[in-house]
């Protein structure tokens, strides 16, 4: 569903960065002020329904608004709100992650979510499937309560260009991961070896993927077995 503004722009986020890959961020919000106004449809089709949802970003309102709608609808949700979590209260922050399968953050986000609920580290693990903490050039890490946690190194490179718009590459390739019913370190492994692909192009989206190209990237890093899990699915990409 796309809802279209008929009197605001559609929201810009504009990053600088330095030699050092340190960013600041502004950001204009534009239409992204009307999506509280967005609904689900009461009971979507069969065919519509989606197996889980993903609270990305967006209005504090929109997405306790469409978290709950889910929850009624009885679709998981995974908790992201990334930038946004600075502008969440307490309870605020606590609805939107207890119970969500996964929740992703970076570091400094990781941390902002403790203080924002007021919840430790076990407390957190305690109410969601799996926390993934992006790190940067450490890679990413996988907690579930009760387990030992998993680190999945970043795929190597020395052409980094810009790191605007790596988590987003991440995230769409753990997703793709997941679709496609991988075991949770090959969908991260995926994520980051696309995540490197970003790194090594200016701009959020003018990368060239070419599935060859990350088949060959998960088999230097990763290895064998990992490269041949997810060639098959690679197949389409061009």
């Amino acid at each position: 569903m796309v809802r279209v503004s008929e009197t605001l722009h559609t929201a810009r986020f504009m990053c600088t960065t330095d030699q050092d890959q340190n960013q600041i961020a502004t950001f204009y919000a534009g239409a992204m002020a009307e999506a509280p106004g967005s609904t689900w449809p009461a009971s979507p089709p069969a065919s519509a329904s989606p197996r889980s949802s993903w609270s990305a970003p967006t209005t504090p309102a929109a997405m306790l608004r469409h978290t709950a709608t889910a929850h009624r609808l009885g679709f998981p949700v995974a908790a992201d709100p990334s930038q946004q979590l600075a502008r969440l209260d307490r309870e605020q922050a606590r609805q939107l992650v207890d119970g969500a399968p996964l929740a992703v953050h970076n570091e400094y986000e990781a941390a902002l979510l403790q203080e924002r609920t007021g919840w430790g580290e076990q407390d957190i693990l305690d109410r969601v499937g799996t926390w993934i903490t992006t790190l940067g050039e450490e890679g990413v890490s996988l907690a579930r309560s009760g387990e030992p946690r998993l680190h999945v190194p970043a795929a190597p490179t020395d052409k980094i260009a810009d790191p605007t718009g790596a988590g987003d590459a991440f995230r769409a390739g753990f997703l793709a991961g997941l679709a496609w019913e991988l075991p949770t370190e090959q969908a991260a492994q995926l994520g980051c070896a696309l995540a490197t692909t970003v790194l090594e192009s200016v701009g959020t989206q003018e990368y060239k993927l070419l599935a060859s190209d990350l088949v060959t990237r998960l088999d230097t890093t990763y290895g064998h077995e990992v490269a041949r899990s997810v060639a098959p699915y690679l197949a389409g990409v061009s």
